[in-house]
């Protein structure tokens, strides 16, 4: 991940966590599953920054491991609550759509993927970010 990816990222994942709340009091019917997304999406955040490149870069395999185990499993627990929400707003579905891109870094563009399920989910990751 460059610079610029990570700087990116780490803006589009602060202007989230800021919004997320505004969105659940504002009433919008997925507020609650978008601020459980923005939370993991920051939490995907300070888990990358322990890895080559980021901010807070650990390169011994066990130190990293000692402070990123706990965000791992705390995410484990973020995706449990996000998927136990069903989608119905759009801007629902883009922020699903932002945490899953975020987390699965490989799913990359349609037409580098053989399988017709993973076309289609990168396609709606890529354009979900794109729109959102």
């Amino acid at each position: 991940m460059n610079r610029r990816r990570t700087l990116a990222g780490l803006a589009a994942g602060t202007a989230a966590a800021l919004v997320a709340p505004i969105a659940a009091k504002a009433g919008n019917p997925d507020g609650e599953l978008i601020a459980l997304c923005a939370r993991f999406d920051a939490n995907e955040r300070r888990y990358l920054s322990f890895y080559s490149g980021g901010a807070n870069e650990i390169t011994d395999d066990d130190e990293r491991d000692a402070v990123t185990d706990p965000i791992a499993y705390e995410q484990r627990d973020l995706a449990e609550q996000i998927t136990s929400h069903r989608i119905t707003t759009l801007a629902g579905f883009a922020a699903v759509a932002r945490s899953l891109g975020l987390w699965d870094s490989q799913i990359g563009e349609p037409d580098e993927h053989g399988c017709i399920n993973e076309q289609l989910v990168a396609m709606l990751v890529r354009d979900a970010r794109a729109i959102s």
